[in-house]
């Protein structure tokens, strides 16, 4: 939004420090029903009811958060066939502390859409280049990462629990390494202790860290099965090559690099876990592969293709 840190600390006038290139608008982009439908509502009540002190509204009033963009709020402009929300930032969001030249961008998305809630496509930035991209798909927003299992006991609180050391390769600011991840698994009775200690496997870094009977587990470890009930069940880990480092970030066959969110946290970035986790397969080689829309891509380390120890087409 600005061009400098602090507006009109020099030039005395903060209008002057304005980046006239802060403003991107996209134009025709696709929403559920729904937003528009509340977007209409709420334009519906203001016309008619516009000075009512009992219920005060603003067109801000209405407010969403759009995925991996920030919250959007309703803009005064709006009409009811062609609907405006505004990106909500702080004036020190707005600032990239980083590069006096290239500030972070407001964003204005402008909707079309008609009465019965039909809208056109939708065209996204690229944060980087500032250009049109494609939605980044949903397998690489995943941190699929290889570690190295350093310990494995029974859970204290549960039964069909373990609870595992986990090197994921963290570093902190320094380079220096992080302590071992908690892991928290349903694998009791499973696989034996013995065979998971210095065993090299895959396992998510980015996903919400979950309680489980009282201990906190802030990775997952991945594992197939035979899709057996209960005590018949056959599962083994995803095993990774002894060569690839701790904390390798994994890729997909003839997929561009993964770019993994910080962490899926949200209820829609969560719902990207479920939806890539439904297309996890291993194939009739015991490779582990991800399958989405008619498409089959190994899973790969920079050693190779993960693999399970025998199980073959099944689950994961």
């Amino acid at each position: 939004l600005f061009k400098t840190e602090e507006p009109g600390k020099e030039s005395g006038d903060f209008l002057d420090d304005i980046n006239e290139e802060s403003l991107t608008i996209l134009h025709n982009v696709i929403l559920e029903p729904s937003v528009g439908a509340d977007a209409v509502t709420i334009i519906d009540k203001l016309s008619n009811n516009p000075g009512s002190e009992v219920e005060k509204i603003y067109h801000s009033s209405l407010a969403y958060q759009f995925e991996r963009s920030g919250y959007f709020a309703l803009d005064s402009s709006s009409k009811v066939d062609d609907l405006v929300f505004n990106l909500v930032v702080t004036l020190r969001d707005t600032w990239d502390a980083g590069s006096a030249t290239q500030p972070k961008k407001d964003e204005n998305i402008h909707i079309n859409h008609d009465k019965e809630g039909k809208q056109t496509q939708q065209k996204q930035k690229n944060k980087n280049t500032g250009g049109n991209a494609p939605v980044l798909e949903d397998a690489r927003r995943v941190a699929l990462r290889a570690g190295t299992i350093l310990e494995a006991g029974p859970h204290p609180e549960a039964d069909s629990l373990i609870i595992c050391k986990l090197d994921c390769g963290d570093v902190n600011e320094a380079g220096e390494p992080e302590e071992p991840r908690t892991v928290v698994a349903g694998l009791a009775g499973k696989i034996p202790f013995d065979e998971l200690v210095n065993r090299k496997v895959v396992c998510i870094t980015n996903l919400k860290p979950a309680r489980m009977r009282g201990i906190e587990s802030t990775a997952m470890l991945l594992a197939a099965s035979d899709g057996q009930e209960g005590d018949d069940e056959v599962v083994q880990l995803l095993d990774v090559p002894d060569s690839v480092p701790n904390g390798e970030l994994l890729s997909f066959e003839n997929m561009e690099p993964c770019e993994p969110d910080a962490m899926l946290k949200s209820k829609g970035a969560l719902k990207v876990w479920d939806r890539v986790k439904a297309k996890l397969r291993v194939n009739d080689e015991g490779e582990a592969t991800y399958q989405n829309d008619g498409t089959v891509r190994k899973i790969m380390t920079s050693a190779g293709p993960v693999m399970v120890t025998s199980l073959k087409d099944c689950i994961i």
